[in-house]
């Protein structure tokens, strides 16, 4: 835990998103409760980032929520198994976590225990991490992605799933968990500029193709009550870690 200064002195709990070099840039980390949105193409490794601020939760002991439309709950553990063990830490801290599948219904296999049989009214999933994150405060959220929530909401309008986004940000901030959402910004883009308005953060993640190869890059283009640098910061991705090149 990291604690800062606010604008008017009053100190405000950070929580480090487990890339050393990104948090000093932003006073230790995204102040407790807040919401950011991971927005680039796919590809640019949002999901990996976020595996890592999942990961730094458990290590930590927090109470952290994975929530998966675009992986299978098997892919989304191994992945963090191998990343805490990279990083020295025991891979049975896994089974600490809250992972709602809302990613076994395309395949018509039943959701595991925490999951939602019915992710297409999302109404399910919010109940669900209501109930998660009433019983268990101050944790950590990822949602795998945002961009998979409007894609099975078939019947709801742009502005119903702001307004219902809206109130699930709120009832996270309530209960202490600092949130993560992926969003493709190459789809949906109608989409895109409501739901953006309503994070508290923006990180963006780019790729630029070099020479036969790809060039990663993140910036902060957004981070409520916290001083942050704007330019592009280039990046290098492995299997189980994210190095700025700063």
């Amino acid at each position: 835990m990291f604690l800062s200064l606010c604008s008017g002195g009053d100190r405000m709990e950070r929580v480090p998103l487990g890339i050393d070099k990104l948090d000093k840039l932003i006073e230790g980390g995204i102040p407790r409760g807040f919401s950011v949105a991971l927005l680039g193409v796919p590809g640019t490794y949002k999901s990996l980032f976020s595996r890592i601020f999942a990961s730094e939760g458990l290590m930590r002991g927090e109470p952290v929520i994975y929530v998966t439309y675009d992986r299978s709950p098997e892919m989304v553990r191994e992945a963090l198994r191998g990343i805490i063990a990279a990083r020295g830490g025991s891979p049975d801290l896994v089974e600490k976590l809250h992972l709602v599948d809302c990613w076994s219904w395309r395949i018509r296999r039943a959701a595991e225990e925490e999951g939602v049989s019915n992710p297409v009214d999302f109404q399910n999933v919010y109940r669900r991490l209501k109930e998660i994150s009433s019983s268990e405060k101050n944790g950590r959220l990822v949602l795998d992605s945002l961009t998979g929530v409007i894609s099975v909401s078939h019947g709801e309008t742009q502005r119903e799933i702001s307004e219902v986004f809206k109130v699930l940000k709120a009832m996270l901030k309530q209960n202490g968990y600092t949130q993560l959402y992926i969003l493709y910004s190459n789809v949906y883009k109608k989409m895109i500029g409501p739901l953006l308005y309503c994070m508290d953060g923006i990180f963006r993640f780019r790729r630029k193709l070099e020479d036969n190869r790809y060039r990663y890059y993140i910036s902060v283009d957004r981070l409520f009550l916290t001083e942050h640098p704007s330019e592009l910061i280039e990046f290098v991705p492995s299997k189980n870690d994210i190095k700025l090149l700063i």
